[in-house]
């Protein structure tokens, strides 16, 4: 049970009150389990704020656990987003622990993040979930690159794109919208005075969970459904509203692919923000062999003389297994380099190493036959295998 009091005084009368109904029927209260938390600003109570049942002082907390939910004194939820990412953490732990023990592909993998662990990072995220919390993305982005099996710090554009996962933010701003649709259709009389009292507290300046909603419309160009929702059909709205949160976010994904420096061959080899295929039909092993190279994930001289304590300015990242001076980019790496004629000619068809170009490499990481995309992951292993030994010998 829940009881509200506007004042000191009105939350002591409603205690009292509570007492005489429970007397009267013989229950009782468990005054020792009982809180009361008092919403402010900052700073410590005021003098008289006290209150006792049954002349037994009730202990005042500043965060209560309300049915999963952490409500926090200052009215914000960051306590709650720290529990709910302690609890997710821990379930994404144990759902990694086990699908280590069966060959799953990386689409059931998403699915089972979703089933076991996003419905702990969305838990009541009708009431909380209006900011887009690095907290809560980052245990699924951890989750997203552990699939991929790439470094935590790959860019995350990339990631996205490569599993055609959307950010939690998406499904967190599309429940609270169908629940706000929910609340206006709703026949339940102390819903509906309670949305109005909020709706009034919202037009004075007030800042709660319907401004909130009202916040949320106005940024993605919905304004005119919140001032009058009488014309709109709010059973397909929620539809709309997602597929205008979906837009904006994968219009955004293109900008960060076409300006980020380290996805530069990667805008050519994306076809569109969607899954891609090769992740299920390459075997667990060599997967991420194309994966790393696609989003530019490894350890060739393009990418680790960006972030060594001396940067390399990119003309001068030279391959340093042979005397070609050429840029050790994946192009040089996979078509061109002299270390690797061998491998290439066991794995790689002619085609693409004979009169090498970026569009052949573009075509190469875009094949959807799964010979070719095998040979690839192979020849990526064996070359990364021989150019370690390569530079140990040098070194």
């Amino acid at each position: 049970m829940v009881i509200l009091g506007k004042s000191p005084e009105e939350l002591q009368y409603h205690l009292d009150l509570l007492y005489t109904y429970c007397s009267n029927w013989g229950l009782e209260v468990n005054a020792e389990k009982t809180k009361i938390m008092v919403f402010r600003k900052r700073g410590a109570l005021r003098r008289g704020e006290s209150w006792t049942y049954n002349n037994q002082e009730i202990e005042v907390v500043n965060e209560f656990n309300y049915l999963g939910t952490i409500f926090k004194y200052t009215g914000n939820f960051s306590s709650n987003t720290e529990y709910i990412v302690g609890k997710a953490l821990k379930a994404l732990n144990v759902l990694l622990v086990n699908c280590k023990k069966l060959p799953l592909k990386p689409k059931i993998l998403c699915q089972l993040f979703d089933a076991f662990v996003g419905s702990i990072l969305l838990y009541a995220s009708e009431i909380w979930g209006f900011s887009k919390s690095k907290e809560i993305e980052r245990v699924h982005l951890k989750f997203c690159k552990r699939v991929l099996n790439v470094r935590l710090n790959t860019c995350t554009a990339g990631v996205y794109g490569e599993l055609g996962r959307y950010p939690l933010y998406i499904s967190r701003y599309v429940r609270i919208v169908k629940y706000w649709c929910k609340v206006l259709n709703s026949d339940n009389i102390i819903i509906k005075k309670l949305y109005e009292q909020g709706l009034r507290d919202c037009e004075n300046g007030y800042i709660n969970w319907v401004g909130s909603v009202k916040k949320l419309l106005n940024e993605y160009g919905f304004s005119f459904v919140f001032t009058d929702n009488s014309n709109v059909d709010l059973s397909n709205f929620q539809n709309i509203f997602k597929q205008r949160v979906t837009d904006c976010f994968i219009q955004e994904w293109y900008g960060k692919v076409d300006n980020s420096v380290v996805l530069e061959e990667y805008k050519y080899f994306k076809n569109g923000f969607e899954y891609e295929g090769y992740l299920d039909m390459l075997s667990s092993d060599l997967r991420f062999y194309v994966s790393r190279f696609r989003l530019s994930a490894h350890s060739l001289r393009i990418q680790s003389g960006r972030f060594a304590r001396n940067a390399i300015p990119r003309n001068e990242r030279y391959c340093l297994c042979c005397q070609t001076t050429n840029i050790e980019d994946n192009f040089h790496f996979i078509l061109t380099c002299p270390c690797y004629r061998e491998l290439r000619e066991t794995y790689i068809n002619n085609y693409y190493y004979y009169r090498p170009s970026m569009f052949k490499l573009t075509e190469l990481f875009k094949s959807s036959n799964m010979p070719i995309l095998s040979n690839l992951s192979k020849y990526i292993k064996l070359a990364l295998k021989k150019r370690s030994n390569i530079l140990n010998n040098v070194m």
